[in-house]
């Protein structure tokens, strides 16, 4: 859907001005798509890179990079990629140079969190042949969301001189890497991040129903760590666009000159470190009983102001093939969690975005005797944190943004290869019968058998008690009157950020 606001009220006055001012959660942990791994380094990719594919509404996709695609099978694809694109250096965009992108963002030795997303287990060859502007991409292992994968914002192109200065590339300094509308003029930590359009960029998508008003010339990203803050900002005429994911949202309710839209698909659930040396480590009697000590409502109240909605996986209810059946997870029973947590040491850690579920959480298992520390800590460090493999932390108080908008994308959190060799599974433990199932599913095109394999998977990890799904974070973006946001389902894309006329 598009989000807008009228121009009454706090907003701009048509023509009064060519800058968006938008928060971020916290600093971009990197610049290089392929090495992403938090909302806010999403945001940047998306609005510093283009991908082959974009998401449109009603889960379809729409030529990015690409103008066609073709699938052969779950395994080979061909794309056509456009005519006349360039780099922010004036590279031409060549298959050649989608290809090498592409290449070294499968590569394992990179260790994209996209990865295992867009193409599994397997490995892809990319071959370009720049004489009929085509890249086919052959995959090892049947991966039936290829193309949808190719849509994330880690899968974005980098150009040529983004690859030769890998150090210059993530430092956001490699100036003719960027292969989206912006590039990256002004980098404060903990300030501002200023974005500036290109001149004569003109590789929008096109999306079926056209965006309204005009690309910003400049973008500035404040990061903002506390959702009052931004609610205050936003009220102030600071902020243009801001996310809101608390109370907060109530400031807004029935002020004209702001519009707003929720999205569901961020859940939340612990998934615990079962890596040696840790205390839940080939121990699932001991993480039963610490789904036993809490109760997701009370923290889906916590995080969401009352807003969110237990769940029964680690994907949303929205989601095709989510589990439904309640009596797969462990009822809560505080008494015979005390039984078995009574002196246990535990290491909690979360991003501050979920400070109160994360204190929730910790204040639990104190009460059923555990010895528990609770670390919060900002989006960037959070995720470096638990995708960096070791036996620091015990449990992950996990917000899962699922940009794919399919259950694959939040069982591989919990299964599947883990992160420190280029997966996405936090866990440590792979599961190869829950992400047998997954691969299974993947592998095929007809819609019941998948469900019938991915329901199996959701029962391993289940039954496993890898991970205890909490609830839905509902967020709500925030646009002020004049400018303009689509949100496609349940994604909101930050590269269709307007200004109307």
């Amino acid at each position: 859907m598009a989000l807008v606001a009228g121009l009454a009220g706090c907003g701009v006055a048509e023509g009064a001005t060519d800058t968006i001012n938008m928060s971020l959660n916290t600093d971009p942990a990197t610049f290089d798509p392929a090495l992403a791994k938090g909302g806010d380094d999403f945001t940047v990719a998306r609005l510093l890179f283009d991908t082959l594919v974009r998401k449109d509404a009603g889960n379809t996709l729409v030529g990015g990079i690409a103008s066609k695609w073709q699938a052969e099978d779950a395994a080979h694809y061909t794309f056509t990629i456009r005519g006349g694109l360039t780099c922010s250096d004036g590279t031409p965009i060549t298959p050649s140079v989608v290809a090498a992108s592409l290449t070294r963002f499968a590569a394992k030795e990179t260790g994209s969190s996209g990865r295992t997303l867009a193409l599994g287990s397997g490995t892809a060859t990319f071959t370009a042949d720049d004489k009929t502007s085509t890249v086919k991409a052959a995959l090892s292992v049947p991966w039936s969301d290829f193309v949808t994968g190719l849509t994330l914002p880690q899968a974005g192109i980098v150009c040529p001189a983004g690859l030769r200065d890998l150090k210059g590339l993530a430092a956001g300094k490699a100036a003719g890497a960027f292969s989206g509308p912006y590039t990256l003029t002004s980098s404060q930590a903990a300030v501002s991040y200023q974005l500036t359009l290109r001149d004569g960029y003109a590789a929008w998508p096109a999306f079926a129903k056209p965006l309204e008003g005009v690309p910003a010339k400049q973008l500035n990203l404040t990061p903002i760590t506390d959702y009052a803050t931004i609610a205050t900002q936003l009220l102030a005429g600071s902020l243009d666009v801001g996310v809101v994911s608390d109370e907060n949202v109530a400031r807004f309710d029935g002020d004209t000159r702001f519009s707003t839209s929720s999205a569901a698909n961020t859940t939340t659930y612990l998934l615990f470190n079962e890596r040696p040396g840790t205390a839940f480590a080939d121990r699932p009697e001991l993480r039963a009983a610490v789904a036993q000590a809490i109760d997701p409502q009370t923290f889906s109240d916590i995080i969401s102001g009352k807003r969110g909605s237990t769940i029964l996986s680690v994907g949303s209810a929205k989601l095709p093939c989510v589990n439904t059946d309640r009596s797969l997870l462990v009822p809560q029973d505080s008494a015979a969690a005390a039984k078995k947590l009574a002196g246990v040491r535990v290491r909690i850690v979360g991003t501050t975005l979920l400070q109160g579920g994360n204190d929730y959480i910790g204040e639990a298992l104190r009460n059923a005797g555990a010895n528990v520390s609770v670390s919060s800590l900002d989006n960037a460090n959070w995720a470096t944190v638990t995708t960096a493999g070791g036996s620091d932390w015990d449990i992950n108080v996990q917000g899962d943004n699922n940009q794919l908008g399919t259950l694959t994308s939040s069982l591989l959190r919990v299964m599947g290869p883990v992160t420190e060799k280029g997966g996405r599974n936090k866990t440590g433990s792979v599961n190869e019968k829950g992400y047998g199932f997954v691969t299974q599913a993947m592998s095929v095109t007809d819609g019941g058998g998948r469900c019938a394999a991915l329901q199996s998977a959701q029962k391993s990890f289940l039954q496993r008690v890898d991970a205890i799904p909490l609830a839905t974070l509902p967020t709500t973006t925030v646009v002020a009157g004049g400018f303009a946001i689509r949100t496609f389902d349940d994604y909101l894309d930050p590269a269709t950020l307007r200004i109307l006329k």
